[in-house]
């Protein structure tokens, strides 16, 4: 009997995407209640985008047929988590956190349109998650008290670094397979990456400013596309690369941190 896959999210890259700003936030603007539970109602909104798919018939007729009645139910029980969540964010959360919470939550909604509409796939569909999922650090950041700076200017760190990735990834595949929606990224990928390596060591400089500390920051993930757009790796390498990716997020968290923390 072929083993049935698990209701789990498939994009692994987004598991990062999601991880260092929920962690950037956390860290930065310190742990509250409205924070945690604004946390804990993005990655419930996340885990439960692969069982919203199979629902959907996305993942095709015969995992439906065999995981529908599973999905529903682990759809109702993160919906029943994503109640609660949201009720004790509504109760906890400073003014600050949201105003942050309602751009995030309005990208949150178009990115969940996307997805019934299944156009998530799209690169302009995977951008837009990239910002949702960073805009998950500012209302973090906020609902522990930071000021301003801490908390919208990793955000933007953040946006950079998920664009440059996901730019990378779809001019790599499209240079080796001759298709798909990546062909502009072919030569955005490695032009931004440029860019952003020249601002980055700038920032370097200029360390000791907020924006410096920013640029700075941004640096590892343009070097690291940078290299991947001039020595191209096979797609069928998509996890090493998608581990290099996270190595030089981890690089940019603890610049934001010693930065700006």
């Amino acid at each position: 009997m072929p083993h049935e896959p698990r209701l789990r999210p498939r994009e692994h890259g987004a598991y990062a995407m999601l991880l260092f700003p929920v962690v950037s936030g956390l860290a930065m603007g310190g742990l509250s209640w409205a924070g945690i539970a604004f946390a804990g109602l993005a990655v419930t909104g996340f885990l439960a985008h692969e069982s919203i798919l199979v629902v959907r018939g996305a993942r095709g007729e015969r995992i439906r047929s065999a995981q529908a009645t599973q999905a529903r139910s682990r759809l109702l029980s993160l919906s029943a988590v994503a109640v609660a969540a949201s009720g004790t964010f509504a109760v906890t959360a400073p003014a600050a956190a949201w105003r942050a919470a309602l751009p995030s939550g309005f990208l949150a909604v178009v990115v969940g349109a996307l997805l019934l509409a299944r156009k998530t796939k799209s690169l302009a569909g995977e951008l837009l998650v990239a910002a949702t999922f960073s805009s998950v650090h500012p209302v973090l950041a906020a609902a522990g008290g930071a000021d301003a700076r801490v908390t919208y200017l990793p955000a933007a760190a953040w946006v950079v670094c998920f664009t440059l990735a996901t730019l990378c990834v779809h001019a790599l595949k499209r240079r080796f397979k001759g298709r798909g929606p990546g062909r502009w990224a072919v030569v955005v990928a490695p032009l931004l990456a440029g860019i952003g390596v020249v601002l980055g060591v700038g920032g370097v400089v200029l360390r000791h400013h907020p924006l410096g500390a920013v640029a700075a920051s941004v640096l590892p993930k343009a070097a690291a596309v940078l290299l991947l757009s001039a020595l191209p790796a096979n797609p069928r390498h998509l996890k090493r690369v998608g581990w290099t990716f996270v190595a030089a997020d981890a690089l940019t968290l603890g610049v934001l941190v010693w930065g700006l923390g």
